[in-house]
């Protein structure tokens, strides 16, 4: 069976041009189901570029992204946005609505009902620690809330029911979603992600973290100026070499003592 029949999103010799100028060049990158693939890259390498295409936000100048098979772009927008949930690095959300209704804007795309996209809001609510801000204004909120309530929104995208089943074809696209939260709040979300993986959802994350990358994800793809170096499991993609290779830094590569991960330490 080829990797494609393993795959809910299919990037397809993907480039981009943006002024003339090659953003993304020739990337093919099937996204395992039910797994989480780290995008990795230097600023500018063309990680959110990559996202933008998959979102069908951007359109590739030469080849396809494709959702179990048909291009992005064939998709009515409230057809894919019950499959496709992206958050990106900034939100442009400046009105003063409630938490709450934030969080329920996920639901839009689907016909539940009422009471199951209550449940499913507050169940997101519940863990991600922000039941108890559910009548504040986001506005008002401290960036790390802003991001808490954000991906409770993207998350209640593609959550069918309070088990956090989630819909057939779902895939997750996250640029940089750890940026604004602390150490436990990265920890939970790597969590919660890893448990939704294991029940179906395609995770795309870009990360700036390493080490984050390679405690959590199953696959590593790294982008450098707009090409794709390598795509493998950690442990072959995270090497001194390839980190030489990407971020033009030297390291040095231990297990780590509890994970046998590999564990990135700059050299000083």
């Amino acid at each position: 069976m080829s990797q494609s029949q393993h795959s809910r999103m299919l990037f397809d010799a993907v480039s981009l041009s943006r002024d003339g100028i090659a953003v993304l060049d020739d990337i093919s990158l099937a996204l395992p189901t039910g797994k989480i693939t780290a995008l990795l890259g230097p600023n500018g390498a063309g990680k959110t570029s990559l996202l933008h295409c998959a979102s069908g936000v951007m359109i590739p100048s030469h080849g396809n992204v494709l959702l179990d098979g048909v291009a992005i772009e064939s998709f009515a927008p409230h057809v894919l946005a019950q499959s496709v949930a992206v958050l990106p690095q900034q939100s442009g959300l400046n009105f003063p609505f409630i938490v709450e209704d934030v969080v329920a804007m996920g639901r839009f795309p689907h016909s539940d009902g009422q009471a199951c996209d209550q449940a499913i809001v507050h169940r997101l609510m519940d863990i991600l620690h922000i039941r108890d801000l559910a009548q504040r204004p986001y506005t008002a909120l401290s960036g790390g809330e802003k991001q808490r309530t954000q991906l409770a929104r993207v998350l209640s995208q593609l959550i069918c029911n309070t088990q956090l089943d989630v819909n057939g074809s779902s895939v997750l696209l996250l640029d940089e979603p750890i940026a604004a939260l602390d150490m436990p709040h990265q920890s939970l979300l790597m969590n919660l992600l890893q448990q939704l993986a294991a029940k179906g959802l395609t995770v795309l994350i870009v990360l700036h973290d390493v080490n984050l990358a390679a405690t959590y994800a199953d696959k590593i793809a790294l982008l450098k100026a707009g090409r794709l170096l390598a795509f493998d499991s950690v442990d072959k993609v995270i090497t001194e070499t390839m980190i030489k290779q990407v971020y033009d830094v030297d390291v040095d590569i231990i297990a780590h003592p509890k994970t046998a991960k590999p564990l990135v330490i700059r050299e000083v």
